[in-house]
This record gives C-alpha cells, structure tokens and sequence, in this order.
C-alpha cells in the first residue's frame, strides 16, 4: 500500500463541503433504513426439511438472532425479517477462535467471472444465471465467489478461502486486504484505459444489474444473500485504499439502482394485484368469483408489500451507510459518482428519493471545487427540471438554491458552464429565472469560446422568440395602411434591437454564429430584405436598427457559406459531402434573394460608410452562374452601376477596398457574364484614371501641402486607384509617370502626407506586379529590364524620405523598402531565371533602416508609457504599438531572409530585455530563424549586441559593477545562452558558435593588452570586465570545448603573455580574468566537492575523462591555471569523434 493512500483514513478521506451541517449529516435518515453490523454474520440458507428437523430438536422453535448494541456508526441494530417461515432459518453455526488471518495470494475462483467482467466476451445474463445456480446449491461458496471478484475490480491480487470467510469477521478481512494490498503505481481497472479495460466498467456494472435481476424472484429476499454482500461492500466503502473505496462505493450505489428497478417492477405487480383483487371483491359480490382466489392475492399483496418493504430499508440503509461518508469523499470521482446516481434514484424512483432530505445534498455538491463533481449535480438537476412530473417538486429545492444554479454559467470550466446554461434553459420554461439574469446569460453568446457562446446563443434564442413575446407581439395594433409583420418578421427585429442594446462589442458574426443552428430566422432572407425596402411593412426600424440589421445580413451570408467563422471558433476540418452541399444550397437561396434585391439595397442605403461596406461584400458569395440561368443579367448590370457609384461616392478606405475586392472575386470567376463585369471595371477604371489626371494637372501650379480642393481631389483619387492597384493589375491604364512626378515633388517636402503615401503604395505595387508578369522560365530582357529600373528608382526616392522625411509618408517608404527588398530577394536565384533581378541593399541602406528602426519604432512615444485615462485613449494606444510591431516585423524579415547583414539586426536584438513586454515574442521568433539560416553570422550578431551596450557604458565612465544597466546585461547573455537549445553535441549550430562567442569574447575582452601589460604594474585592458557577460555562456560548452587541445581554454592562454597571471596575483582589477579561468575549468567547484572529504591532504585536482572513461589529474601550468595533460586529453563523445573538440574553427 502506498504511503499516500496509507494517510487517507476514514476522517481523512472524507471532505467537508459548503454550508454543510454536520449535525444533520450525522443524524441524516437515523433509524431509517436496515444497518448492517461487521461483525455479525447470518447463516447461509438450507433446505426446509433440514432446518425444520433441526429446529425442532432443540425447543421446536426458530431461534432469534441476537444483535449487539451500541455499535458506532451505523447506529440501529439490524430489523429481522418476518416475511420467511421459522423453517426456512438456519440455527447460527459455531464460531471458531477469531484471528487476524492473512489472505491467500491466489484467486483462482473467482477468475472466470473477473475475466468475464474484463474481456465482455461472456454473456453477462448467462454468467450472471450461472453464479445464481451455483449459489443455490452452495450459498457460501458462491458468495466467496462473488466477494473474490470484487476483490480482482479493485485490483487487489490476494485471496479469500471459504474458511477466512465461514470464520473470520468481515472486517478483520477487510483489516488484512488493505495492509497487505500491494499498490505500486496507484492505477486499478476501474480508472486505467486501453483496450484491455476500455468495456471494464460497464462490464462491471452490467454484472451486478443482472445478479440483482436474476436474483429478484427468490434469493433477493433469503436474509442471506443481500445482507452478507452488503455487509462486505460497505466495509470496502470505509477502506483507506483508494481502489477499494472507488470500486466498491460504484458497486453499491449501482446496486441501489438495480434494486430500485426492482422496486419499481414490485410496485407495478402490487398495483395489478390490487387490481385483481378489486376486480375480485366484485364478482365475489355477484357471486361469480372463483373459490381460494380472493385469499391468494391478499396474500401475495401482503408478500408484495412486504417485499416493498425490505428493498425500502435496504435501499436507505445503504445511503446512510455509503452516500452519506462517500459524497464527501476527498477523490471527487467518488464524489461524483454518488451524486450521479443518486440522479438517478430520484428519477426512477421519485417516491422515495425525491424529497428535500435527499435532494439537500445535491444542492450542497453545487459549491464542490472540482469541475466534475459540479458537472454532475448540473446534470443531475437538468433531468429532474427537464420532467413534467418532477420538476413541481423542487419548489424548495429551487428557492434555497436557485443563486448558486444561476451563477454556474460563469464557471471556469467550460463543461460546467454549458451544462449549467441548458439547466438554466430548463428553468426558463419553468418560469423561474427575472429578466436580468436571462440577460446576463443571453451576452455570452458574444464568448469567443465556442461551447459556451452556442450553449449561450440556444438560450438567446428560447428566450427571445418565446411563446409568450411572441403572443404579445402579434397582438400589437398596426397602423393604418401597413401591413401585419410575418413572425419572421417580428423576431428579426427582437434580435437586431437586442443586439443594438448590447454593450460588450460590435462584432455581430459571434453573435450570429451563436445562434445559428437554433434559429430558421437567420436564413430567411427574403423577411429580412423585405424589412429594409418594404415601405408598408407594419414595423418601422429606427436608423441605429437598420445599420445593425444589415451587419447581421453580411454576417448571416458568411456563415452560410462557410467563408468566414469568427476568429477563436474556427476549427479547420474537412466538410461532409452532407455539409458541402448543404453550403451549396444555402449560397443558391442567397444567391436568388439577393440578386434582385441588392442593388435597390445599395441605392438606399450606399450613403451610409458602414452600411456601404457590408452590403458590397456580399457579391462575393453569390452563385454567378444563377445570373446567366434566371435571366438576371439586367440585375448584374445594375450591381456593376451601383458598385461603380459607390467606388466614385466614397473616399472612406474600407469602403474601397471592399468594393475592389467584390469586384476582383467577380473577375476572377468563370462565368456566361464575365464579358459584363468587364467592361464595368475597365468603365470604372478609365473614370478612375482621367480623374486623377485631371486633378493632378490642376495641382501643376500649387502646393500639395495646401488643403484646396485640387489637393483634396488627388489625394482621393490616388487612394481609389491604390484600393484598386492592390488586386488587379492596373498598369495597362499608364499613369506611372505622373505617380513618379508627384514622388519627385513629395522628396522636396511639398506634398500632404495622404498623397504620398497613395504614391507610394502605387509606386510599390507597380514594380511587384511588373515581376509578377514576367515569365519565369522565358523572361524577357527588356520586361527584366524596366522592372529593375522601376526598383531601383523606387528605393533611391525612398531612402532620401528615410532620411529627410516624417510622419505617413516616411513609414510608408520604410514599409516599401522592407517589402521590395524581400521580394527581390535571393530566392530569386532559384525561381526559374530571375537570377539577374536580385537586389541586396548596400551599406548606406541598411544604415537608413537600422536608424529609422532605432529611432520610431524601439523608442516608445511618452504618453505610450503612461496609463491611458479612458477606453479610447487605450484602444488608440494599442493601435500605436501594433503599427509599430508590424515595422518592426518587417525589419526583422530582412535578417531572417537575409535581405541585409545580420549585424545591423544586432542593436534591436540587444534591446530584447527592455522591450520584452512590446516585442520580446518577435525579436525571440527572429532569433531563432535567424540561428536555423544562418549559424556562424547568428553567432556574430549576438556577441555584438552584447558588446555594443557593454561600450555604451565604459564610455559613461567606470562600470558600476552593480547598477541595474549592468545587470540587464549579464540577464541578455544568459538569455541568448539559453537559445542554443538542447543538443548540445550538434556541432553545426551549436558547439561551433558557442566556441565562437567564447574566442572573439576573449579577443574583444583582451584588446590592448599588450599596451597595458608594460611596465612594472600592469593595467587591466579596458575591455575586461566583458569576461564577466562572457561567464553567462561557459555552462553550455562541451568539457572538451572548454580544456581540450583546442578549447577555449588553450585559446586563451594562448593571448594572454607568459606569466602574467603570477605577475598579477592579488590585483583586484585583473579578478575578472580570474574568475572567468575558474568558471572555464571547474577549478573552484572540484575544489568545493573534494573539501569535506580531504583530511590532513593538500588541494585536490581537478579531474578530466580518460579516453576509457577514467579520472586522470589535471596539471597545473606554470601560470598556476589548469590545462589538461598532453598524455592523457579529455574525451567527450562528439559527432566527428575528435578527442580535441571536433573541426571546430579557430577563431571567427
């Protein structure tokens, strides 16, 4: 037995649980029920002639049982059962000395049943038939039978003999078993998994169900049987073995189960008999019944009764005995399996459980700490609430624990939280929750948990669209002259002004995916069209409504298409063919509703931005082919005039580009009226162009920096054609050279930010898509030509805004550099044969980046710094620090594709502990790919990071050894030691930088030390105390790359003079040299672990690896620092199986 389960005694093993009276725990159903006593046995049943010869040898009567008092807990003595003849009871048999017997480690009799239960090949009914004959021909072996297999569930291996159980007292057994049980890993069949025990437990339970039925007729009632089973099964509940609690608390309270079908089944024959007996009385009043008959039935309604009876007392027995210690058990899987049939009885046996004395103890169990305990009480509760007979009788129940029940919507485990709103569902029908608390549960349907929110949006939609709001609804007058809202009609207007009333967010697709699946009302789209353009509709939305009804159409088109799911709910998956052409079918109905409506839709409501944007989206799910097949091309047209007045109507960009995007869908499908949409795009976009060639001829003679209305106009028009510019390849329409102009015009500091930044995204765009049309495998020199010519103007005009200018249209020229510098980057080289159109930023350009980076996007603005004084001020600064996440994303791009050196990288990376809450996820993604492309640069650009900072503070003057600056920079070396990940036997990426890191460490750390050594007192080079960040990374050198034949070790003797280390003993400037010698080769630690065992002996040495693995010395040289010994080299195992530290470089 473990010493954990060891610990679990009885006042151990049992919890308290909220609000909970001990007193009336203890007292709970107290002489009611049958008790049964440990120590008392009852005869097996015998043959009637033997026991009636018997009895009457002695005084020709049964003799009594005799029943010891006072036992502790249960309190009553066992009730006798009057219902069998005195010669159907065996005298009690002789015991013999009572002692503490060890059970026998052999189980062999039980074995078929327990291997029955475990495989599930047997027949249980047939099994189940078979141990009953073989009790009614031997009732103790049979019952030994049984108890041994009770014994195997809980995954005990010992025995018990017929003679333990004729002579020793069951809890003197029970004693033996649990001292002896050999419990290694904790595990037994009733909570392993795998397909051994995968059928175990419903195997289990289906045996003891079919023992019981089997047994209903006859041996249920014998006083032997069901006692003695009992009696043994209640002192496992009490045991301090986990298995044997566990499995034997199931086995009892399924037992109950089984004998409340029983019951059941006793009380439907009771009822027929009382029928008969009526029926009998009556026709014994007409003289017609049968002689004997009427007797007959009174007696088996008196044997009926009394069967009822004893099932009673047995039932509540075992709940005070088991249910009462086990629900507060500390193991909540026993916890919940209590409460879960306890469930159960009330159900099916509402007459006896189903009153407050049992149902308090559900209600207590709703306070449980462990989700699943709770989840069961929930459960639980769901059924009862959920019956038409059951639930009147909660009224109290209800009162008294309603709060609670209502608050588990909020639990923190998701399971609780669904179940507990479905419970609450329930009680909505009951009418029992206010108006405020449905409300409450109804916003969660906003969750971006998906369990919870449709659980959330099922309640939505039951309490909503209620038969009694929707009564009250259709009796509301109409005016004169409209006309009656459909129900369709009423509930869509119920949900848009529910949604309108919400505060949580604005974003309706988490609502309308909540309630998707529980409403028809979302797929009907003609109601909902019919509600935006029927004038004579009987209800008037208000403009706040209309704006939230059409948010719901586009978010209801998304959803029946599956293009879009919220973000946190999307799952990907592949569809069914069942879903694919249910998504089909969904697209088509769209399709036919909107196609007719949907330019009246946009001519009413087009003025509107917001509306504006939703309502072009949706084209882009239509079926186009229904176009062509309804005859609708006059309604395709009319959508290509109604798309082309909102493009030239609105200047607001999600407009635009909604509209670029609707129109770039329907260009890319192949369908009958492709010819239609475009000849509307190339209308729209000569309308375009001329526009804006015509305002950037007005602008010739003023300044763009004015706000005249010239100005305005080109920037308007520029922002179109870049809307438009980022899907289609506008080119053909030719207005780079006036794009080129006004660049040239912007670099002089004479243009308004929103011109150029249209400017350049136009510019950008225009170079990408000159390489996108050249042909890979066939280019054209002078298609190759012109794209390069286009590039490199491009990033010349850029680098000089990078440098003179500001605002918009400076981080505009930083984002277009990043974004031509990748796409013309060295991946060309292997793309076909685009070799030549490579472009790699020289060293005048990286700079310009690395300063921009250095000076807009690492420095944070002051009020960034500040805490934000209200909701606006916070959703703006987020806004701030994202765009300059998103620059610093495209800076890191370059060093991980290698678009610039590495290095220039390196004081963005050396800022990677003060900027670890706003960047410390992206500077850690590029550290690590940059390490993976590129392993020796990486090397390189983590020590410069290092050093640079490391002269930043020498130049301030002497370094404060204990400042907080030097600190961060010791923490950025351990950080950076800790990214060389775990093997460290991988030479490529990770023993070759590390050696390289230690070597040009030492070299900076070293430099002018010649200078500094002259004299009679040598001076420290000013670099040392870099040895000091150097220490972080000497753990994760090999033993071989730190003393072997070329280990860092040997590198720096090697560039430190002979003897210095002798010249400078005791000098505490030259300590940091010191220190990093004992970190480097262990000198300080052998001599810590060798101290406490060295008595009356001088230093012990270090000690290296033999090539067989043996300790050898170390020798100290003669500047009293440690290196190996030239015989005997350190060996490590290593890749290249060198013994001095592989094809390691020697210096970087």
């Amino acid at each position: 037995m473990s010493t954990q389960e060891a610990e679990n005694l009885e006042d151990t093993h049992t919890r308290e649980s909220p609000e909970l009276d001990q007193s009336t725990v203890s007292t709970a159903n107290q002489g009611e029920g049958k008790r049964w006593n440990l120590r008392k046995r009852k005869s097996p049943p015998r043959p009637a002639a033997a026991a009636v010869e018997e009895s009457s040898q002695e005084d020709g009567s049964v003799p009594e049982v005799s029943v010891e008092e006072g036992s502790p807990e249960p309190p009553p003595p066992a009730i006798n059962r009057k219902r069998r003849a005195a010669a159907q009871k065996g005298s009690s048999t002789k015991r013999k000395a009572r002692k503490s017997a060890q059970p026998v480690l052999d189980a062999t009799a039980s074995q078929q049943l327990f291997d029955s239960v475990m495989g599930g090949k047997s027949a249980l009914q047939s099994v189940a038939s078979e141990w009953v004959d073989r009790y009614q021909q031997d009732a103790e072996s049979a019952m030994v039978e049984l108890i041994q297999l009770f014994v195997l569930c809980c995954g005990c291996k010992a025995g018990i003999t017929v003679e333990m159980f004729q002579t020793e007292d069951p809890s003197d057994v029970i004693r033996a078993l649990t001292e002896n049980f050999a419990e290694e890993s904790g595990d037994y069949p009733l909570i392993l998994y795998g397909p051994t025990y995968k059928k175990f437990k419903v195997n289990f339970v289906e045996l003891i169900e079919r023992v019981v039925e089997q047994c209903q007729h006859s041996v249920l009632y014998d006083e032997y049987m069901l006692d003695t089973l009992i009696v043994w099964l209640v002192g496992f509940t009490d045991s301090q073995v986990r298995a044997f609690r566990h499995t034997c608390t199931l086995a009892c309270v399924k037992l109950v189960t089984a004998l409340v079908s029983v019951a059941t089944s006793v009380n439907t024959e009771l009822d027929n008999t009382q029928r008969q007996i009526d029926a009998e009385r009556k026709r014994q009043q007409n003289k017609k019944g049968a002689p004997g008959k009427l007797e007959k039935l009174v007696t088996k309604k008196a044997e009926l009764q009394r069967n009822i009876t004893d099932l009673e007392e047995t039932m509540r027995g075992i709940f005070s005995s088991v249910f009462v210690h086990r629900y507060r058990d500390v193991r909540p899987e026993i916890r919940a399996v209590c409460i879960s049939e306890l469930g159960a009885w009330m159900l099916n046996y509402s007459a006896t459980f189903l009153a407050d004395s049992y149902l308090k103890y559900i209600g207590w169990t709703l306070f449980d700490k462990a989700g699943d305990v709770r989840l069961a009480c929930v459960q639980v509760l769901q059924s009862l609430y959920g019956s038409e007979d059951l639930a009147p009788h909660l009224e109290l129940f209800t009162q008294r624990f309603k709060k609670r029940i209502v608050s588990l919507h909020l639990d923190k485990e998701d399971p609780v939280a669904v179940q507990a709103i479905k419970l609450c569902k329930h009680l909505l029908q009951r009418d029992l929750l206010e108006a405020e608390e449905c409300l409450e549960i109804c916003e969660l349907a906003f969750l971006e948990n998906k369990a919870v929110s449709h659980a959330a949006g099922e309640f939505a939609a039951s309490y909503l669209f209620s038969d009694d709001f929707m009564a009250r609804a259709k009796q509301t007058k109409v005016p004169r002259g409209r006309k009656k809202a459909t129900d369709s009609q009423i509930m869509l207007v119920e949900l848009v002004r529910f949604f309108s009333d919400v505060k949580i967010h604005d974003h309706a697709t988490y609502f309308v995916d909540s309630l998707w699946e529980y409403t028809d009302v979302l797929r009907d789209w003609e109601a909902m069209t019919s509600l935006l353009l029927d004038d004579r509709c009987g209800i008037v939305l208000t403009d706040q409504e209309e704006g939230g009804l059409i948010e719901i159409i586009t978010c209801a088109v998304h959803r029946a298409t599956g293009t879009s799911l919220p973000a946190g709910r999307a799952r990907p998956r592949v569809l069914s063919g069942r879903e694919k052409k249910a998504q089909e079918e969904a697209r088509e109905n769209l399709s036919m509703a909107f196609m007719v409506t949907l330019p009246d839709l946009i001519s009413k409501f087009g003025s509107d931005a917001a509306r504006a944007t939703n309502l072009a989206n949706i084209p882009q799910h239509f079926d186009l082919e229904l176009y062509s097949e309804h005859r609708l091309q006059k309604h395709l047209e009319s959508l290509m005039s109604h798309l082309h007045q909102l493009t030239l109507k609105h200047i607001d960009a999600e407009v635009l580009a909604e509209c670029a995007l609707t129109f770039h869908s329907l260009l890319d499908s192949e369908f009958s009226l492709l010819s239609t949409v475009e000849v509307a795009f190339d209308q729209l976009m000569d309308e375009l162009v001329q526009k804006f060639k015509q305002h950037y001829s007005d602008c010739q003679d003023q300044s763009l920096m004015e706000e005249s209305e010239d100005s305005f106009g080109l920037g308007v028009a520029t922002s179109r054609l870049a809307a438009f510019y980022k899907l289609r390849d506008v080119s053909r329409w030719d207005f780079t050279k006036e794009l080129e102009d006004l660049l040239s015009t912007a670099a002089s500091g004479d243009c308004s930010d929103k011109i150029l930044t249209n400017v350049i995204v136009c510019l950008k765009l225009s170079v990408l898509w000159a390489l996108h049309s050249i042909d890979e495998n066939n280019p054209e020199r002078e298609a190759m030509r012109q794209a390069r010519l286009k590039l490199l103007q491009l990033v010349k005009a850029c680098q000089e805004l990078l440098k003179f200018g500001q605002g918009a249209g400076q981080r505009e020229a930083y984002l277009a550099v990043c974004d031509l510098l990748i796409a013309f980057g060295r991946h060309l080289q292997q793309v076909g044969q685009l070799g030549p159109l490579i472009y790699t930023a020289d060293n005048s350009l990286q700079e310009t980046l690395q300063e921009y980076v250095l000076d807009h996007v690492m420095q944070s603005c002051e009020d960034e710094d500040s805490e934000p004084a209200s909701d606006e001020e916070a959703l703006a600064q987020a806004e701030r620090l994202n765009d300059r996440r998103v620059q610093l994303a495209a800076f890191l791009k370059l060093a991980m594709f290698g678009a610039i050196d590495m290095k220039v990288a390196a004081p963005v990376f050396g800022q990677y502990l003060m900027q670890y809450h706003n960047f410390g996820d992206l500077i850690r993604l590029a550290l690590g790919r940059c390490r993976e492309a590129n392993p020796l640069a990486w090397y390189r650009t983590v020590l410069l990071s290092l050093q640079q900072p490391f002269l930043t503070l020498r130049e301030e003057g002497d370094i404060d050894l204990t400042s907080t600056q030097w600190a961060d920079l010791k923490d950025l070396a351990r950080k950076y030691a800790l990214s060389f990940g775990f093997d460290r036997y991988d030479t490529h990426k990770v023993r070759q930088p590390l050696m390289g890191i230690h070597r040009d460490g030492i070299t900076f750390a070293l430099e002018q030390l010649e200078d500094t050594v002259e004299g009679d007192t040598p001076t420290p080079p000013p670099n040392l105390d870099f040895l000091q960040v150097l220490s972080e990374f000497i753990y994760r050198l090999l033993e071989v790359d730190r003393t072997g034949k070329k280990g860092v070790a040997a590198y720096l003797e090697d560039q430190l003079p002979a003897g210095l280390l002798e010249r400078v003993e005791g000098m505490a400037e030259w300590e940091p040299l010191r220190a990093f010698i004992r970190n480097l080769t262990g000198r300080e630690q052998a001599a810590d672990t060798t101290n406490q065992s060295r008595i009356g002996r001088g230093r012990s040495k270090p000690t290296g690896r033999s090539k067989r693995g043996q300790k050898v010395p170390l020798r100290a040289d003669g500047d009293g620092w440690l290196t190996t010994h030239p015989a005997k080299v350190a060996r490590l195992a290593s890749p290249e199986g060198s013994e001095e530290g592989g094809n390691l470089p020697p210096s970087a």
